[in-house]
């Protein structure tokens, strides 16, 4: 019970913290938002200038809500990701997500050991794929490739492993890498108005649904082979 609790508290700390920086950015972002709920003929043209204003200080605090909201299990920073690369152009906004989600990992993997995780979770398909893998590094990265597969399970399975932080950090460095900048150069392609990115960027997504779906399966598979 005592794990438990330390569960619900970790969560609400992180929620609190997700708020403040979300406070904080609708702050900066005022001007945005109230071009967008009363538009002028020039609404895009000022709209396009305001957003690339930002200052290093928004940076940071999408940097911290990327993190934070990835440290929490069930809540997704995909558009927050996106809004990075709106905001900052593919590279800055992709080292923005990417320094984002390693954080956001590691805060969960340094967490594992103090939550008690329900037996449901422990049975999770995928996790125990994750498990069995001939070769576990590869697969933790891909793991954290897969943007529909919770990074608490990824994390979880390292832990379990016992990994050394010397094998922990290439994984999640490599594996956060294409979901970092995918998600940026789709933000940028927005600000642009890039129809043929906009979709390249979609089917990339979408080839990355059906790898879930598809990892999904064979651990349901490999899951139904072992019982």
């Amino acid at each position: 019970m005592k794990k438990k609790f330390k569960k619900t508290i970790l969560v609400v700390i992180g929620l609190g913290f997700a708020f403040i920086l979300i406070a904080l950015l609708y702050r900066d972002y005022r001007p945005e938002v109230n071009l967008l709920l009363h538009p002028t003929d020039n609404t895009q043209e000022k709209l396009l200038i305001l957003i690339r204003q930002h200052e290093l200080r928004d940076s940071i605090f999408l940097l911290g809500l990327i993190a934070i909201l990835n440290a929490i299990p069930g809540l997704s920073n995909s558009l927050i990701c996106i809004l990075a690369g709106l905001c900052y152009g593919p590279w800055i906004g992709f080292l923005i997500n990417w320094i984002g989600n390693i954080i956001g990992n590691s805060i969960i993997l340094s967490l594992i050991e103090k939550i008690d995780f329900s037996h449901r979770f422990k049975e999770n398909k995928i996790l125990k794929f994750l498990l069995q893998q001939n070769n576990p590094l590869l697969g933790l990265s891909i793991g954290f490739m897969i943007p529909f597969i919770p990074s608490v399970l990824v994390n979880y399975a390292c832990a379990n492993m016992k990994l050394s932080i010397k094998k922990y950090l290439p994984i999640v460095l490599f594996g956060m890498l294409p979901t970092s900048y995918l998600y940026a150069f789709g933000g940028d392609a927005i600000f642009k108005g890039d129809m043929s990115r906009i979709i390249g960027v979609v089917i990339v997504i979408l080839v990355l649904f059906v790898m879930a779906i598809f990892l999904v399966n064979l651990a349901s598979k490999e899951h139904h082979q072992v019982n």
